[in-house]
């Protein structure tokens, strides 16, 4: 049995610019991975040698979405989970359970951000 999807790129596209400008003051560029069909799925590729921290960039993302300026878990923290090639995952939800973001007026399980980060290399000489 499939999912129903919710559509909501018109949400995802007119946030993502502002997502965009704040990921280029961290040093990152911010892509869209995946389809909108339910949740964003976002990539932040290090665009310069020395980005700033990404935990940073994450809190700035979740005081832009959500109006609050801490973490989504009670204690603070981020849903967060290191994923292969060593990509960090950060979960962003807008309206799950507690009705605390800013875009949407009603509970949708469906609303959230998946942002991936890929760490930066040292390339190695051949």
């Amino acid at each position: 049995m499939s999912k129903p999807k919710h559509i909501k790129p018109g949400l995802y596209a007119m946030i993502f610019e502002q997502m965009k400008d704040i990921a280029k003051e961290y040093g990152y560029a911010l892509l869209i991975h995946g389809s909108m069909g339910r949740d964003l799925d976002l990539v932040a590729v290090p665009w310069v040698d020395n980005p700033k921290p990404e935990e940073e960039m994450i809190k700035d993302f979740h005081e832009y979405l959500t109006g609050k300026p801490i973490g989504v878990k009670p204690d603070g923290t981020f849903h967060y989970s290191i994923l292969p090639g060593n990509r960090h995952s950060y979960v962003i939800d807008l309206n799950r359970g507690d009705k605390h973001g800013e875009w949407v007026r009603f509970e949708d399980s469906q609303y959230y951000l998946d942002i991936s980060v890929i760490q930066l290399t040292t390339p190695t000489k051949a």
